[in-house]
C-alpha cells in the first residue's frame, strides 16, 4: 500500500499483444534458491458510487490483502504481516499497547528477546536516561497508530529455510479502533526502498545480508487451485510462463520517494489507439508508477482515471463486457525498448450481482507531491514480479496459474419419502383414515397431514408394489389443531 509522506494510502479500495523480451538476467542471478513462504488472502468488500447518464449507481468491488508469518526477536516471536512493496517499515504492536485493537493481536514483548534494543531516534540512537525518546504517528486511511523505535532480529522462515537480518522497526504503543480491530493480521512488513522507510536501518530489503537482495511475488487467482507466495533471495522463473522481462527502476525517482517505480509511456487499446494519459508536458513524458503488492486496484491521478474510464466505457449492467478491449500498458524498458503489459477485461473489470465495475480508482495527492500511479493486484495477478535491488530493476513474467477450482459438489439429494397412505398414524392420532380425510377436502387445508396421506391427497402415484403403511410414517400429534387461514377456528376433530 503506497505511503504518501507520513500516511499510507489504503485501497479500501480482445486482441493479444506480444510481450517482448527486455534482456536476460545476468549469469550470476539467483535462481531456484531462497526462502519461499505462502500467504493467506484477506478479502473485504468496497462499495462506491458512480455517476452515470442514467443516474448514480452503486458498485461492488473486492479488496484483497495477503499476509504471512515472520519471526521477531530471539527466540522469535511470531507475527502475521502484510508483505507490502508500497511501504518501507515493519510495524507491529508491542506489549506497551493496551487498547483493544492491540489486545486482539500478537504483541511484541521486548523483555523476552535477548537481542532487542530500544531506539530513541530514527538515526539508531539508543535510549538512555538523558535522551527524550521520539514517537511516530502514521495515518492509515480512516485510522492511525503511534509507536516507538525498536531494533531486533527479523526472520523469514519456512520449511527449514531461513533468512534473517537485524533492522529498526516501529513498535506500536497505541492505535485507533478502526480499521485495526477486525484485521486478521498483526502488522505490515514494508518491502519498499530506503526512501519509504523512517531511515536506512529500517529498510529490510536494504539491510538484508544473508541472501541476494531480490524477491519474487506470485499473486494467486482466487478461482484457481493455488496460493499466493513470495520467494526471498531468488528469481522464480518456474512461477512464470516465460522468462521475465526486465524493466529498470528509476533511481532518481525512488531514492527520495522509495517506491519500486517504473516509467510508463502511454496506454493503448486496438479500438482507441494511444490513450494519452502520461503526457506530463516534459520532453520525455512518463507516468511514474509504483508497483505495489499491498494495493488491489490500479490507481492514478483523478483526471487520468476519469479519462480512462470514459474511453473504456464499461457499462455498469455488463451489457458490453464481451466487447471491451484489451488494454496495453506500455512500459519503458530502457535503451529505447517499450514493453506492453496487457490486461484483458476480466482483469480490469469486476463482475458481481451488482453489475460490472472498473477496477481503477482515483489517487489524489497533495499539491506539493508529483502525480503518482499505483499498479496493484489488477496487474500483479497476471504478471509474477521480481524485485531486484542488486540490479535496480523489476521483472515481469506472465504468471503460471494453476487449474481452475472445480465447482462445489452439491449436497446429496435425500431420497423421496415413500408414496403411501399412513392410516395407522391417522387413527393413532384420533383422525379419520386417509380416504375420508381427502374426501372431506382437508388435503389443501393441512399440508402436514396431507404428507401422511400422500396417495389419497394426490401428492404421488404409487407403483404396483406399494402398499398402505400400517405402522410407520410421520407421527401426528392429536393436540388441538386448527385450520390455517380464514376465520374458521374450530378444532380439526370437530370438523370430522
Amino acid at each position: 500500500m503506497v505511503r504518501l509522506q507520513t500516511s499510507l494510502a489504503l485501497a479500501a479500495a480482445g486482441v493479444p499483444i506480444s510481450l517482448q523480451a527486455g534482456g536476460a538476467p545476468p549469469a550470476n542471478s539467483p535462481l531456484e534458491k531462497g526462502v519461499t513462504i505462502t500467504l493467506t488472502r484477506f478479502e473485504s468488500e468496497f462499495r462506491r458510487k458512480l455517476s452515470t447518464p442514467q443516474g448514480v449507481v452503486r458498485q461492488l468491488l473486492h479488496v484483497s490483502e495477503f499476509y504471512g508469518e515472520i519471526g521477531v526477536g530471539t527466540p522469535p516471536q511470531k507475527f502475521s504481516v502484510i508483505f507490502d512493496t508500497g511501504s518501507g517499515n515493519l510495524v507491529i504492536p508491542t506489549t506497551k499497547c493496551t487498547v483493544r485493537p492491540c489486545m486482539n493481536h500478537q504483541r511484541f514483548n521486548a523483555s523476552k528477546s535477548s537481542t532487542s534494543k530500544q531506539i530513541a531516534y530514527d538515526d539508531d540512537t539508543p535510549v538512555t536516561s538523558d535522551v527524550e525518546r521520539d514517537t511516530t504517528t502514521i495515518s492509515y486511511g480512516s485510522g492511525k497508530l503511534t509507536g516507538e523505535y525498536v531494533k531486533d532480529r527479523v526472520c523469514i522462515d519456512h520449511a527449514g529455510q531461513s533468512g534473517c537480518t537485524t533492522i529498526d522497526f516501529l513498535g506500536v504503543t497505541t492505535e485507533s479502533t478502526n480499521p485495526f480491530i477486525n484485521l486478521p493480521f498483526d502488522g505490515i512488513f514494508g518491502l519498499g526502498l530506503e526512501g519509504l522507510a523512517a531511515g536506512k536501518l529500517f529498510s529490510f530489503i536494504t539491510q538484508w545480508r544473508e541472501l541476494p537482495k531480490v524477491f519474487t511475488a506470485f499473486i494467486s487467482d482466487p478461482h484457481d487451485l493455488e496460493e499466493t507466495r513470495l520467494c526471498f533471495g531468488a528469481v522464480r522463473e518456474d512461477w512464470m510462463v516465460e522468462k521475465p522481462v526486465w524493466v529498470p527502476i528509476q533511481r532518481d525517482w525512488h531514492d527520495v520517494q522509495g517506491y519500486w517505480m517504473i516509467g510508463v509511456t502511454n496506454m493503448s487499446t486496438p479500438q482507441h489507439g494511444l490513450l494519452d494519459v502520461c503526457n506530463d508536458l516534459t520532453p520525455n513524458p512518463r507516468c511514474k508508477v509504483a508497483v505495489d503488492t499491498g494495493s488491489t486496484f490500479i490507481m492514478g491521478p483523478p483526471e487520468q482515471i476519469e479519462f480512462l474510464s470514459t474511453a473504456l466505457n464499461v457499462h455498469s449492467d455488463c451489457s458490453n463486457f464481451h466487447q471491451l478491449p484489451v488494454l496495453a500498458i506500455n512500459v519503458d524498458a530502457g535503451s529505447g525498448k517499450i514493453v506492453p503489459l496487457t490486461l484483458e477485461p476480466a482483469a480490469y473489470v469486476e463482475q458481481s450481482d451488482m453489475g460490472c465495475a472498473l477496477r481503477f480508482h482515483p489517487l489524489p495527492v497533495p499539491a506539493d507531491v508529483p502525480p503518482l500511479w499505483v499498479f496493484g493486484h489488477v496487474l500483479l495477478q497476471k504478471y509474477a514480479t521480481v524485485y531486484d535491488l542488486d540490479h535496480y530493476r523489476i521483472g515481469f513474467g506472465v504468471a503460471k496459474h494453476a487449474a481452475k477450482r472445480p465447482p462445489p459438489t452439491p449436497p446429496p439429494t435425500a431420497p423421496p419419502p415413500p408414496c403411501v397412505d399412513n392410516n395407522a398414524e391417522m387413527v393413532k392420532s384420533d383422525l379419520p383414515e386417509c380416504p375420508a380425510f381427502a374426501k372431506a377436502g382437508y388435503c389443501k387445508k393441512w399440508d402436514t397431514l396431507a404428507q401422511v396421506c400422500a396417495v389419497s391427497c394426490g401428492l404421488c402415484t404409487p407403483d404396483a408394489t406399494t402398499k398402505v403403511a400400517k405402522n410407520s410414517g410421520l407421527q401426528v400429534s392429536a393436540a388441538n389443531r386448527r385450520h390455517v387461514g380464514g376465520d374458521d377456528t374450530k378444532p380439526f376433530k370437530d370438523d370430522c
